[in-house]
């Protein structure tokens, strides 16, 4: 009776929707294993003398746009008015975004002097999607280790980031602070190229 039971539960397993399978704070180990990888690989892009800046610019924008859900953010990042702006400034946003969130990582970690990255956690994120923080420390050339938490999700087997905070601040809600008041003083096109200079400055 015992065996049968064992295989009915097999099947049920089995049975069930990827959805239901398919979570990352069911795979606490696979998302940490997802972030120790990603960091590894831009490192070692960073620490590459022998790469010129474009090379280390578009190395480093492989890795991230592969990692990460670029579009979610976006949208996520725009809010609510996403659902407002037309289908060309859609298009045309989602084009500066790519840039800009590419740039505003590769700033951010070239500030701090990311040298190492320690997980020390995990933490499960509100909400039914399943996702799952992977919490770290930021070990840096000078000053004290900065906490970033990683939002992970998995989907379709693969893990992907959706989100980050560092020191707690939400890169997303802060965007989306930002992104709005920009719309109300310029509108949509107004914040597109803005985004764009953004992303050139920072090159």
């Amino acid at each position: 009776m015992r065996h049968i039971k064992k295989f009915l539960a097999i099947i049920w397993l089995v049975a069930l929707p990827a959805t239901a399978q398919d979570k990352a704070v069911d795979d606490t180990r696979g998302a940490i294993e997802f972030v120790e990888g990603l960091a590894s690989e831009t490192i070692a892009v960073w620490s590459d003398s022998k790469l010129t800046e474009e090379e280390r610019t578009a190395a480093f924008r492989a890795i991230f746009e592969d990692a990460t859900d670029i579009n979610l953010l976006a949208r996520g990042m725009l809010g609510r008015h996403f659902r407002t702006a037309t289908r060309e400034q859609r298009e045309r946003y989602m084009q500066a975004m790519s840039d800009y969130i590419v740039a505003e990582f590769d700033k951010r970690m070239t500030q701090v002097g990311f040298r190492e990255l320690k997980v020390i956690g995990t933490k499960p994120a509100s909400g039914k999607a399943g996702h799952v923080f992977v919490r770290t420390e930021v070990q840096r050339d000078q000053g004290q280790p900065i906490l970033a938490d990683w939002r992970i999700r998995k989907k379709a087997g693969e893990f992907q980031i959706v989100n980050l905070e560092f020191e707690g601040i939400n890169l997303m809600i802060t965007n989306r602070d930002v992104f709005s008041a920009k719309v109300k003083d310029v509108g949509v096109d107004g914040l597109i190229v803005w985004l764009k200079d953004q992303s050139e400055s920072a090159e």
